[in-house]
């Protein structure tokens, strides 16, 4: 049996594509779309923008309420998580044609990173709301995926059916299956401090931004 090839990050090489400047203040995620479009949330302006593939801005949606992270639903639509205040316990579907909210659902948790995936969001909570939770997009119904104590801003992927979440306070990234059984558990205060957003390439290398380092946490799948 052939053995299987370690990857190494010494074999990837990061090329920047493009400067985008959205002159938004507070920007916690962003998507990219099929088109290569960009959508940029704005927290605290409670807007968004969405971006062309060159980098010009193409519209702005204004006055959508709190915007935390953001992904693309396959009919066109992207869902908007609203962070942790107390009045934010909600998720927001927008369609991008035709610029409006179209659905809003409560779920009765803080609701930070999101992904969309099997025809369901699944988004992160914080300590106190116990984990990963899916939101089913034909009922609305919640379902807790993993009971785990969670920090808040905490960021999630997905790729190959599994999950890629953060936690930053205990500086960890994990790896778990869309039942939530853990698969492996990354933490090296030495290459990754405070990890905040994530995101997986099509080869599976798992790219964590370290908000607390300046080193580089990849292929950690």
């Amino acid at each position: 049996m052939a053995s299987q090839q370690t990857k190494s990050i010494e074999h990837l090489v990061l090329t920047l594509e493009k400067d985008i400047y959205h002159t938004l203040s507070n920007v916690r995620g962003c998507t990219v779309l099929p088109d290569g479009k960009i959508v940029f949330p704005c927290y605290t302006e409670r807007k968004l923008k969405v971006f062309k593939a060159d980098g010009s801005q193409e519209f702005e949606m204004k006055n959508i309420g709190r915007a935390f992270d953001v992904a693309y639903i396959e009919d066109g639509s992207i869902a908007v998580t609203t962070g942790g205040h107390e009045d934010s316990r909600q998720i927001n579907i927008f369609d991008l044609k035709n610029k409006k909210l179209i659905r809003s659902f409560n779920v009765e948790t803080e609701n930070y990173g999101v992904v969309f995936i099997n025809d369901t969001l699944i988004y992160t909570g914080n300590k106190n709301d116990d984990g990963l939770y899916s939101v089913n997009l034909e009922d609305e119904s919640v379902t807790r995926v993993k009971t785990i104590k969670l920090s808040s801003h905490g960021y999630i992927a997905t790729f190959n059916e599994k999950l890629f979440y953060t936690d930053n306070d205990t500086d960890s990234v994990h790896c778990c299956d869309i039942q939530g059984n853990i698969k492996w558990t990354f933490s090296d205060k030495s290459a990754l401090s405070f990890p905040l957003g994530i995101s997986v390439d099509n080869h599976g290398n798992v790219f964590v931004v370290g908000a607390k380092t300046k080193k580089r946490s990849s292929d950690l799948s």
